[in-house]
């Protein structure tokens, strides 16, 4: 079976190994990319990091949003979006109280 993985932030980790996720930590983008490269040879079939990690996304690999200031943000709808090519709906996001 694929396996899905996490890079990033320890502060991330819960709420991704919570979903099944392995998660592993990099502190750059050099690091984030050899984890990568290491992962994509294994069962390893998604990977999500966040964009203070990696400059621009690539195939199986979505980009979240990071929490470093002065730098600007791309929200997950726009990479969404930009991922399948068209308007994504977010309903699914807000509260059956709105």
């Amino acid at each position: 079976m694929s396996k899905i993985a996490f890079i990033g932030p320890k502060s991330y980790y819960r709420a991704f190994s919570s979903l099944g996720f392995h998660c592993f930590s990099a502190d750059d983008e050099k690091e984030a990319k050899e984890l990568m490269d290491r992962l994509m040879n294994e069962d390893f079939r998604l990977i999500f990091t966040t964009e203070d990690l990696i400059s621009s996304g690539g195939l199986g690999i979505i980009v979240l949003p990071g929490l470093k200031k002065g730098k600007k943000r791309t929200t997950l709808k726009e990479q969404m979006e930009r991922a399948l090519g068209g308007a994504v709906s977010t309903t699914f996001l807000e509260s059956p109280d709105n």
